[in-house]
């Protein structure tokens, strides 16, 4: 009876610890399917390629687009490999579609190949703290993208057609989800003129610095920039839909204060048609950048200025560019000296110069009465502090250096000394040598530790003393015992 109770027992144990484990499985799969990223059938993505080039012929540029029906938040993809014909054409430029803004590349070209791999620019970014939707892709589009443009350039003896075809597209990624992507069709190229080209088109427009408007088109002939004030010429990048088109580009040097025509005449190979490219290029009335401005390390903002022509600046600085809190401005530098003198407005004082110290991001007005400039920075004249004790031999003083009148303390060795800020914003005491013009810091004597050691020194010259009297007395006592031990004096009866 005992046996078969303890049977009943084990059983139920047995079969309630299967329903605990079954439970748990159950409830693991659908943590874990809740937790899987759901890629659904209709986010297959298909690549394929295009053209718009038509009419084509030796020595052409063919634009291929390679496309993508649709981006569910892509945020990287790749390697995606672009293949064509290595015999009729050689690859020239890739330019990133418009939506992928966002995205940076990288391309391997190889004879009749080309390797492209892409990610998100934020995929390079430090994204901590940041939430899941910031992090994620900026693309979201249900309609086709173009990811790509590649340009080829046919070759002279070109003949037939040319083919283009995508041997890999590598992953498409979502975050952690892989999206399926599929190679779609590819593009068969025909080469139908055999005569000289009529094409008198540019397939690319750029100008070194800065960016054209509107964006550039084969078809369109007029466009608009801006430059800096500093800026009197330009390089234009110009590349012929025909390798045989005559290109002339005129009155890009030279540039006068406000609108300057630049020309880009092009030529057909047939020497018959001809375009004109013009773009306007404004040479700005100031070198400051607009809405440009400074913040100090303390967060003071300070307004960049154009430099007056009679602003005189110290001896040795020279005007250059340089790019100062993201902005492109103009600024004296000397060499060896980190700071720079920028013009500026507080919002209160006038407007002037500041020496700016770039590493320590301290703005420091530059007055021609209170300022000393070393070989390795600069100083400035600033108010003793209160609890700061002048040594009674130091005397209230100035000194006239040649350039600038010092106000100081001297004693009677003539030792003028003053107190200067640098331009990280330490203050010290500085000796000025008057012979050389050489400037130190300068530490006081410490008279407390003088009357210490004075104070020592005559005690153990007392004690030094002392010390050589006892001797003194015990070697007199030492010697007379042993002088009376072997001379004894005689007794008296």
């Amino acid at each position: 009876m005992k046996t078969f109770a303890d049977n009943r027992i084990v059983t139920l144990s047995a079969k309630t610890g299967a329903a605990v484990l079954a439970a748990l499985l159950v409830v693991s799969i659908c943590l874990s399917v809740l937790k899987m990223p759901v890629i659904k059938a209709d986010s297959e993505i298909m690549v394929s390629l295009d053209s718009n080039s038509s009419n084509l012929g030796p020595g052409d540029i063919v634009l291929i687009d390679v496309l993508a029906n649709k981006m569910p938040g892509i945020t990287e993809f790749g390697p995606i490999k672009f293949c064509f014909d290595a015999d009729k054409a050689e690859y020239i430029s890739l330019e990133m579609g418009k939506e992928l803004v966002n995205y940076l590349h990288n391309e391997t070209p190889e004879p009749g190949e080309i390797t492209i791999n892409v990610m998100d620019k934020m995929m390079n970014s430090d994204t901590e703290g940041s939430s899941d939707d910031e992090s994620s892709a900026s693309l979201y589009s249900d309609d086709q993208v173009v990811l790509f443009t590649i340009a080829l350039r046919l070759f002279p003896d070109c003949r037939g057609e040319v083919n283009c075809w995508l041997s890999e597209l590598g992953e498409f990624k979502a975050g952690d989800t892989t999206v399926e992507a599929r190679i779609g069709s590819g593009l068969k190229l025909p080469i139908v003129r055999t005569g000289p080209s009529s094409d008198a088109t540019i397939a690319q427009l750029k100008v070194r610095g800065t960016s054209i408007t509107p964006e550039f088109n084969p078809n369109i002939t007029e466009y608009h920039c801006s430059v800096e004030r500093s800026v009197k010429e330009v390089q234009i990048s110009v590349l012929a839909s025909n390798r045989w088109a005559a290109v002339v580009i005129t009155g890009n040097q030279q540039f006068v204060l406000g609108d300057n025509a630049v020309k880009i005449d092009v030529t057909a190979q047939d020497g018959i048609n001809h375009m004109v490219y013009t773009i306007h290029v404004v040479r700005r009335e100031s070198n400051i950048p607009e809405n440009s401005s400074l913040v100090d390390g303390e967060g003071k903002t300070y307004t960049f200025l154009d430099i007056p022509e009679e602003v005189s600046v110290p001896e040795g600085f020279y005007q250059t560019t340089k790019t100062i809190n993201g902005y492109s401005v103009p600024v004296y530098v000397k060499d060896g000296v980190a700071s720079v003198l920028l013009y500026l407005f507080d919002g209160t004082r006038s407007p002037g110069l500041y020496f700016y110290n770039i590493n320590a991001k301290t703005v420091t007005p530059y007055e021609i009465d209170k300022t000393v400039i070393k070989e390795s920075g600069i100083l400035k004249v600033v108010d003793v502090p209160p609890e700061i004790v002048i040594p009674d031999e130091f005397k209230p003083a100035t000194y006239d250096t040649g350039t600038i009148i010092l106000s100081g303390y001297e004693n009677e060795k003539g030792e003028f000394i003053c107190y200067l800020s640098d331009d990280s914003g330490n203050r010290d005491f500085y000796y000025y040598e008057k012979s050389t013009g050489a400037i130190s810091r300068y530490r006081f004597a410490d008279k407390k530790a003088e009357l210490l050691y004075s104070y020592l020194f005559d005690v153990f010259l007392v004690i030094a003393i002392i010390e050589a009297v006892i001797i003194t007395i015990t070697v007199y006592i030492v010697r007379r015992m042993v002088s009376d031990r072997t001379n004894p004096r005689p007794k008296r009866v």
